[in-house]
């Protein structure tokens, strides 16, 4: 005769937790596994795996390992030297945003279009409209004398 196992609660066996020190190693290991793993959904490697164990900095990782037997003057003279160089970075990144900002405003490109489209699509356009009242995201109010008209794109 079977017995129903259902309604007999779940004990470990005595000797499964014997090596509790091990959980440790097996924790980082299986952490590891899932950072390095192949990630079907995106279709690529994870960051981690292309570029070690923890992610840096494109200047950190540039720059020589932080060092760890020297004196503290000098641990002093690599942390200035690095501050020095990521705000030398910084700076020079936003030059070149205002440099780009700048030539934007001054840069007009004016492509001829084909008449032909335009004359085909002059009945659709009865502009040019002002937004009278903002629904939400979707749906706007234009201001057209003497209608109602809502736009629902």
């Amino acid at each position: 005769m079977p017995t129903d196992n259902k309604n007999v609660p779940f004990r470990p066996l005595s000797g499964a937790c014997e090596h509790q020190s091990d959980w440790d190693d097996h924790a980082e290991r299986l952490m590891y596994a899932l950072k390095t793993s192949f990630d079907a959904i995106r279709l690529d490697t994870p960051f981690y795996l292309v570029h070690g164990w923890d992610a840096q900095g494109t200047i950190s990782s540039i720059l020589e390992p932080k060092p760890s037997s020297l004196p503290e003057r000098t641990a002093y003279e690599w942390r200035r030297k690095f501050q020095r160089d990521y705000s030398y970075a910084r700076a020079c990144a936003k030059d070149l945003q205002k440099k780009a900002k700048r030539g934007r405003r001054s840069v007009f490109v004016y492509t001829q279009s084909s008449t032909t489209v335009s004359r085909k699509l002059a009945h659709l356009w009865h502009g040019p409209f002002r937004i009278d009242k903002v629904h939400d995201d979707f749906r706007v109010k234009p201001k057209i004398d003497g209608t109602g008209y809502r736009v629902n794109p």
